[in-house]
Protein backbone atom coordinates (compact mmCIF):
# COMPACT_ATOMS: atom_id res chain seq x y z
CA UNK A 1 0.00 0.00 0.00
CA UNK A 2 1.29 3.44 -0.94
CA UNK A 3 1.93 5.77 1.98
CA UNK A 4 0.61 9.33 1.96
CA UNK A 5 3.20 12.05 1.34
CA UNK A 6 4.17 13.97 4.43
CA UNK A 7 3.58 17.72 4.27
CA UNK A 8 6.12 19.80 6.13
CA UNK A 9 5.75 23.45 6.98
CA UNK A 10 8.70 25.75 7.60
CA UNK A 11 6.72 27.13 10.56
CA UNK A 12 6.15 23.81 12.35
CA UNK A 13 6.75 24.35 16.03
CA UNK A 14 6.24 28.11 15.82
CA UNK A 15 3.05 29.38 17.44
CA UNK A 16 1.76 32.23 15.27
CA UNK A 17 -1.35 32.90 17.40
CA UNK A 18 0.00 36.19 18.72
CA UNK A 19 0.34 37.43 15.12
CA UNK A 20 -3.23 36.53 14.15
CA UNK A 21 -4.52 39.08 11.62
CA UNK A 22 -1.12 40.83 11.45
CA UNK A 23 1.50 41.25 8.75
CA UNK A 24 4.71 39.47 9.81
CA UNK A 25 8.28 39.53 8.46
CA UNK A 26 10.33 36.34 8.80
CA UNK A 27 14.02 35.54 8.48
CA UNK A 28 15.05 31.88 8.66
CA UNK A 29 11.43 31.01 9.53
CA UNK A 30 11.53 33.20 12.66
CA UNK A 31 9.37 36.33 13.10
CA UNK A 32 11.50 39.49 13.17
CA UNK A 33 8.84 42.22 12.89
CA UNK A 34 5.07 42.59 12.72
CA UNK A 35 2.44 45.30 12.19
CA UNK A 36 -1.28 45.79 11.63
CA UNK A 37 -0.79 46.68 7.97
CA UNK A 38 1.74 46.02 5.22
CA UNK A 39 2.82 49.66 4.86
CA UNK A 40 3.74 49.94 8.55
CA UNK A 41 5.54 46.59 8.47
CA UNK A 42 7.62 47.65 5.48
CA UNK A 43 8.55 50.88 7.28
CA UNK A 44 9.73 48.83 10.27
CA UNK A 45 11.69 46.42 8.06
CA UNK A 46 13.41 49.22 6.15
CA UNK A 47 14.60 50.85 9.41
CA UNK A 48 16.34 47.69 10.69
CA UNK A 49 19.60 46.33 9.24
CA UNK A 50 18.80 42.65 8.66
CA UNK A 51 21.46 40.24 7.40
CA UNK A 52 18.95 38.86 4.88
CA UNK A 53 15.86 40.23 3.20
CA UNK A 54 12.83 39.03 5.18
CA UNK A 55 9.86 37.17 3.75
CA UNK A 56 6.51 38.80 4.51
CA UNK A 57 3.08 37.29 5.00
CA UNK A 58 -0.33 38.07 6.44
CA UNK A 59 -1.15 35.63 9.24
CA UNK A 60 -4.83 34.67 9.00
CA UNK A 61 -7.15 35.57 11.86
CA UNK A 62 -8.21 32.65 14.02
CA UNK A 63 -11.71 32.71 12.50
CA UNK A 64 -10.31 32.44 8.94
CA UNK A 65 -8.89 29.50 7.05
CA UNK A 66 -7.72 26.89 6.78
CA UNK A 67 -5.14 28.11 4.29
CA UNK A 68 -2.27 26.51 2.48
CA UNK A 69 0.92 28.53 2.78
CA UNK A 70 3.37 28.46 -0.10
CA UNK A 71 6.56 30.47 0.28
CA UNK A 72 8.52 31.47 -2.80
CA UNK A 73 12.02 32.51 -1.92
CA UNK A 74 14.57 33.93 -4.30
Amino acid sequence: MKSKPEIKSPFMGINLDRYSGKWVAFINNQPVAYADNLELLMQKVEKRPFSKEPSVMLVPRKDEGPYILILLCS
